[in-house]
């Protein structure tokens, strides 16, 4: 099973950006605040690398010039977006320039995300499956309410799915499961790992940890 991780890293990261203007903080973009002796962009990646996907995509967009040199150094191919895209954009720009029968879906700003769960979110992928980091519920779902990255997908159904969408993923989600397509939930093997980094107290929370 070959599968490409796909790591989102076109967005603005405004939310953050206005929290640190507002505690008197320089604004920095939210994937290239420091953790672990490099970057949250830098972090994530590893970990995506290390869940042994054949090959990893990250979609630049937004203060790409900034972002780029930071991972060109990184096992990685990098996707550049043409456009100011929504998520679901972004992540179609990878799908389309993916390899793998099925996909590993990340955004950049999920550091938190450990290897071993990344592993087994791909073992639990299938077919006529999408698998994806649960909130509360577990196993098979019958919604996909709060859902969203990371996720894994066969490749078809996304640039299926993708293309209808402008947004978020939920809306996507919702309506794969709609479609008789089995959505399926993965433990976190911490609670940190369910951590959104948009607000500054997000990445206070992240650094204590690591």
């Amino acid at each position: 099973m070959k599968v490409s991780g796909i790591i989102t890293a076109a967005g603005k990261g405004k939310r953050m950006k206005a929290d640190m203007k507002k505690r008197g903080l320089k604004p920095r973009h939210k994937l290239l605040l420091k953790l672990n002796g490099g970057t949250v962009i830098e972090k994530t990646i590893v970990n995506v690398l290390s869940a042994g996907v054949d090959e990893c995509i990250v979609v630049v967009g937004h203060q790409k010039d900034d972002i780029i040199p930071v991972i060109s150094d990184l096992d990685v191919r990098i996707v550049e977006n043409q456009d100011d895209l929504p998520l679901t954009g972004s992540l179609l720009n990878g799908v389309k320039n993916a390899r793998g029968l099925f996909c590993l879906c990340v955004a950049g700003d999920q550091p938190t995300v450990t290897p071993r769960t990344y592993k087994k979110i791909i073992r639990a992928v299938g077919d006529d499956r999408v698998s994806i980091l649960g909130r509360g519920s577990f196993g098979c779902l019958d919604n996909a309410r709060g859902l969203g990255m990371p996720f894994a997908a066969p490749r078809k159904l996304l640039l299926k799915y993708l293309p209808l969408y402008s947004g978020n993923v939920n809306p996507l989600l919702w309506h794969i499961l709609g479609d008789g397509i089995i959505l399926y939930a993965i433990r976190p093997s911490d609670g940190i790992e369910l951590i959104n980094l948009n607000t500054f107290d997000d990445y206070l929370k992240i650094i204590r940890r690591n």
